[in-house]
C-alpha cells in the first residue's frame, strides 16, 4: 500500500470541507472583539466576547471552555486538545486562521472560520465555540456581526459574577 504525503491528505481535507464563496458577513458589517473571557455562570461555562463596556455571551461545552481558557492563558495541557491538534495540523500544512465572524441565527450562534492556505482563502462553516478557540490559538481577529452585536450585546455591568 502506497503511503500518502501528509500535505496531500490535509489539502484534500481542506478542499472537501470548504464552503466556497464570500463570508456571509463581512468585517465591515461587524464589531471586532477586544477581549475574550471564559467564566462560569450558573454552573455553566460561558465565553464573553467583549468590546468596551459591552459583551456577547456564548454558552459552550466544558471541553471547549477548557481549550479556550488554556489558549487564553498560554498554558499547555499534558496532551493536545482537539483545537491544539487542529492548530498543529494547519501549521504543518502552511495554513493559518486569519479571522472568525460570529452570527446569531434563530437563537444559535454560528461562525465563518477563515483559513489562508497557499495564497488562497477558505471559509468554513463552524460552531462558534470551535471557531473562537482556533481564533484565540492563532491570535486572529474575532468579529461579531453588527446585527448580532446589536441584538445579543449586553452591558458588562449586568454580567453575573463567577460562581466557581
Amino acid at each position: 500500500m502506497e503511503r500518502l504525503h501528509p500535505a496531500m491528505i490535509g489539502a484534500a481535507c481542506l478542499v472537501l470541507s470548504v464552503a466556497y464563496g464570500p463570508a456571509v458577513w463581512a468585517a465591515e458589517d461587524g464589531v471586532e472583539v477586544q477581549e475574550v473571557q471564559v467564566r462560569m455562570v450558573d454552573h455553566s461555562p460561558v465565553v464573553l466576547l467583549i468590546v468596551g463596556e459591552r459583551f456577547v455571551p456564548i454558552f459552550v461545552d466544558p471541553t471547549v471552555a477548557v481549550s479556550i481558557a488554556s489558549a487564553l492563558s498560554g498554558g499547555a495541557s499534558p496532551r493536545p486538545l482537539s483545537h491544539d491538534l487542529i492548530r498543529l495540523m494547519l501549521l504543518e500544512f502552511g495554513a493559518k486562521v486569519t479571522r472568525t465572524v460570529i452570527t446569531l441565527k434563530e437563537k444559535t450562534y454560528y461562525a465563518d472560520l477563515t483559513v489562508m492556505l497557499g495564497g488562497r482563502t477558505y471559509i468554513f462553516d463552524s460552531r462558534s465555540s470551535d471557531a473562537i478557540a482556533l481564533a484565540v490559538l492563532f491570535k486572529a481577529p474575532i468579529i461579531v456581526n453588527k446585527k448580532t452585536w446589536d441584538s445579543a450585546g449586553q452591558p458588562l455591568s449586568e454580567q453575573k459574577q463567577e460562581t466557581s
